[in-house]
């Protein structure tokens, strides 16, 4: 294994511009992929702490008052469809009423939670403001329409434009229908659904809100798409770059063979270049990714405003992403530079001996 490493770092240090293709090739492409990545990953992540910083986790169509592992909190709520006059406009509200609106409080943006919420949007577009008081008409349980005099006592802003535009929601001591629970992490959802809710007709967040967590899911796949791509790409560039220093380098292979090294041992050569290239490629290019991102999020790019749920370009640097490309580009580094080396390697030597 020592006379392999010494070949390796002779043939790297005499040959370095063969390999400077290949190495700008990995860099440039994992520099781009994680910073893509990171992109699709951070509107992701926003999307979802957005649904789930309102609505509940899961949602049980009854009062369930058991304790479950992973419980951050537990409300009894039931939702009714109403519409209030404003300015001469008939205002339709999604409107909920809770048994405790402590949950809610880092959404507060103005005011507090004593008193009846609504949602930002709503409030500026007509105008409302903590203190301000709302006749509001809904149709109850028993289908009977009901007039409520309701004061707000705060503004809330969730990320969700469809919340914020149409919700509110009011702290009642009457009989509450559903119970919502909220979790310390809302992707055990399902789990806890069919461990605990077996005899109860229930749902998740990702049930109640399908479209989005189908983007989520089809965003993951867009970044294994793109990984694999970039993955591919390197691969192809190291095969070309083993080709390459083999034929270069005829002579020198001539010689190892006619002293007994084996082809094996040759080929290990090219391989451990190939994936020291890799190692060197991958982890320039997560260093500028990083540094390019913190760079991004200084400068903090506006989106246009109205079309997106966010004001400014999301990032989230996932380091399961980086540890899985990682993975790829070391193993396709040792698949193309073993394939091509052997086949390159199976040249008679005393030819080219004789040729030199």
């Amino acid at each position: 294994m020592k006379e392999i490493l010494l070949l390796v770092k002779g043939f790297f240090k005499k040959n370095k511009k063969h390999f400077l293709f290949p190495f700008l090739s990995i860099f440039i492409g994992v520099w781009g992929m994680i910073v893509v990545i990171s992109v699709i990953k951070g509107f992701d992540k926003v999307l979802i702490d957005s649904i789930t910083s309102f609505y509940p986790h899961v949602i049980v169509y009854d009062n369930f008052n058991e304790n479950i592992d992973g419980e951050k909190y537990k409300i009894y709520y039931s939702t009714y469809q109403g519409f209030f006059n404003k300015d001469n406009k008939r205002v339709s509200v999604s409107y909920w009423e809770v048994n405790d609106l402590d949950y809610y409080k880092d959404l507060i943006i103005k005011g507090d939670t004593k008193g009846a919420i609504i949602g930002s949007v709503m409030a500026e577009s007509l105008n409302i403001n903590p203190g301000d008081s709302i006749n509001l008409f809904y149709t109850d349980n028993s289908d009977k329409i009901k007039l409520k005099n309701i004061k707000i006592s705060g503004i809330f802003h969730s990320g969700i434009y469809i919340i914020d535009s149409s919700f509110m929601v009011n702290k009642s001591n009457d009989k509450l229908f559903y119970t919502g629970i909220y979790l310390n992490n809302p992707k055990n959802a399902k789990k806890v659904k069919v461990l605990y809710l077996k005899n109860y007709l229930s749902s998740t967040w990702e049930e109640q809100n399908e479209n989005f967590a189908k983007a989520v899911e089809i965003d993951s796949y867009f970044a294994m798409i793109i990984t694999f791509f970039v993955v591919l790409m390197s691969g192809f560039s190291i095969s070309n770059s083993v080709m390459y220093s083999i034929f270069v380098r005829k002579k020198e292979i001539g010689i190892l063979y006619s002293m007994g090294m084996k082809k094996f041992k040759i080929s290990m050569v090219f391989i451990l270049e190939s994936l020291l290239i890799a190692l060197l490629g991958f982890f320039s290019g997560s260093i500028f990714a990083l540094f390019t991102i913190w760079i991004l999020k200084i400068i903090d790019i506006k989106l246009p405003s109205g079309v997106f749920y966010i004001d400014s370009i999301p990032f989230y640097i996932s380091l399961n992403d980086i540890l899985l490309s990682f993975i790829f580009i070391i193993t396709l580094s040792f698949v193309f530079s073993y394939f091509s080396s052997r086949k390159l390697l199976s040249f008679d030597p005393i030819e080219v001996l004789h040729s030199e």
